[in-house]
């Protein structure tokens, strides 16, 4: 995983309007705006390549949120498998809770689900994904309590509307009252890891979803208009440095454009374990744990990610 930065491509614009006129190009200069030129011509391909992939099936994406502060070692503080399917316009969330006891690839013990992430980073949780539930991943994105924070008061600088209970303001010391209020960054941060109430978990994974279809939709309204759109450059350059992901530049670029010309449509969600499909247990090596009835669940997840028929056909 690494970050990116979209600081190349704009250089090589700058150095194709700066320094093209006739007779004004060094040898030095010919040289740079050659690599320029291939780079270009990369990027092109490489869209092409994306754009062909999003308009032959759902791509699958993993959306982690780490509980690190700039730590060498974190656990997965929220896991969420988001598929977009730019054919039938829809979006589906599916929402693992962190606390579910799972086969972890090369360890003894069965284990809560965020310890992979600790013990192996992106690549165990993955597998422990896959073997677990039998789910691909396409791509993942990964963002830290600051990146939360600096990308939440980047793309929606009005904050979000959300209800606060009484128990919340007073496990978070938040000055206000209960009901309804617009939260940044910070506070927004506090809202979605919040759990000490009777929904413990269970309500902290229904208020990531909650808060990332209000982002859906408020990025949405921005998007449809030309001038929105135009912005999206900035805004990914300037997320993109609190956020890892696999994806190149020039494929969320695609993945933005696709959206915008191809809006989805149909937003659905789902949480694992489903009701019925697990049981409170406690383990000395791993404490309480969500212990899965692993049949339930794949199969929900199978019905819940199947594709539908082409809207063409």
């Amino acid at each position: 995983m690494k970050k990116l930065t979209l600081y190349g491509i704009f250089l090589c614009i700058v150095i194709l309007i700066s320094g093209c006129q006739e007779g004004r190009i060094s040898e030095d200069e010919s040289k740079r705006i050659s690599e320029m030129e291939k780079k270009s011509i990369l990027i092109k391909t490489e869209s092409k390549k994306f754009r062909e992939v999003l308009q032959s099936k759902p791509v699958t994406f993993l959306l982690l949120g780490i509980d690190s502060r700039g730590e060498e070692k974190s656990r997965t503080d929220s896991i969420l498998v988001a598929q977009y399917d730019a054919i039938n316009r829809t979006l589906k969330l599916a929402s693992l809770m962190r606390d579910s006891y799972v086969k972890i690839p090369g360890q003894e013990q069965y284990d809560k689900l965020n310890q992979a992430y600790f013990i192996g980073g992106e690549d165990l949780l993955i597998q422990t994904i896959k073997d677990n539930f039998n789910m691909d991943i396409d791509y993942a994105v990964t963002i830290d309590f600051e990146g939360f924070i600096q990308v939440m008061d980047l793309i929606v600088p009005d904050g979000l509307t959300v209800h606060v209970k009484k128990e919340m303001i007073d496990d978070m010391n938040l000055s206000m009252k209960p009901g309804f209020h617009s939260l940044h960054g910070e506070d927004l941060l506090k809202y979605v890891r919040f759990r000490h109430d009777e929904e413990s978990d269970f309500g902290r994974v229904r208020r990531q979803q909650e808060v990332l279809l209000q982002i859906k939709e408020k990025i949405y309204k921005e998007m449809t208009t030309l001038e929105g759109f135009a912005k999206l450059p900035n805004i990914v350059d300037t997320a993109l440095q609190y956020v890892e992901s696999d994806l190149k530049v020039s494929e969320i670029l695609t993945l933005g454009s696709t959206m915008f010309l191809q809006p989805i449509e149909k937003v659905e969600t789902i949480r694992i374990p489903v009701s019925g499909g697990f049981t409170n247990q406690t383990y000395p090596h791993a404490g309480a744990v969500l212990e899965l009835d692993f049949s339930k669940n794949k199969e929900a997840l199978m019905n819940f990610f199947s594709e539908p028929k082409a809207v063409n056909e």
